[in-house]
């Protein structure tokens, strides 16, 4: 029995929030410490973490990076640390009052927010929903023709993620250097749309396409 194919094509989207964030803070101190210890390096960098542990609890602390600047070229008294602690907040309700407090520092800064989102259980809701939309409109198609569907000859599926790029809220001390300067360019372009009024929000659109093709013969065969 001859079989035909009807190759069909069909793409879901959806628009969804980020579930945790995480916040970048520079932090500068004469005293040089290393690994999680880094967050006690200074008095205000400590008094910051309490406060922020006190808004929200599900929130945890890492110290990303430490580099060291010395005037004399060996540590000693003259020597500046500079720390990149990463917050990650878990219950984005307490972004807002968290971003707060961290620029309450003398020698601290908010370095950037960027964020997370759980897209595995979105994209098999939105891959279902395509194929079933497909299963459909093969099976129409073929009923105005006289034709039925007989079975599936391949099918594939494929996704649109777009990676959100960080919000950078302050720049470093130094001035940017005319190579670093297009690419700070280049990661606030692609940044999320954001509320910054009362909540603090990331959104994003993905998509999900099957491809299936379909065996169909007629009716009466």
């Amino acid at each position: 029995m001859d079989y035909g194919i009807l190759r069909i094509c069909e793409t879901e989207k959806s628009e969804i929030e980020a579930v945790r964030a995480f916040v970048t803070i520079n932090a500068t101190s004469e005293k040089i410490l290393f690994g999680n210890a880094a967050v006690t390096a200074s008095e205000d960098l400590k008094s910051i973490l309490e406060k922020v542990k006190q808004v929200g609890e599900n929130i945890d602390i890492h110290t990303e990076a430490v580099s060291v600047s010395t005037n004399s070229g060996i540590l000693g008294k003259n020597s500046t640390a500079n720390y990149s602690i990463k917050l990650t907040v878990n219950d984005l309700n307490t972004l807002g009052a968290i971003l707060g407090v961290c620029s309450e520092g003398k020698k601290i800064s908010v370095r950037s927010v960027s964020w997370d989102y759980d897209e595995d259980a979105e994209k098999l809701n939105l891959i279902k929903k395509a194929l079933r939309k497909a299963k459909h409109k093969a099976e129409a198609m073929m009923e105005e023709i006289g034709y039925s569907v007989a079975g599936i000859r391949s099918c594939s599926d494929s996704y649109i993620t777009p990676n959100v790029g960080e919000i950078i809220i302050s720049g470093s001390n130094d001035p940017l250097s005319d190579e670093a300067a297009p690419s700070m360019v280049r990661r606030r372009s692609q940044a999320p749309t954001v509320d910054f009024g009362a909540e603090f929000k990331s959104k994003k659109q993905i998509s999900a396409t099957c491809v299936v093709e379909f065996l169909v013969r007629t009716k009466s065969g």
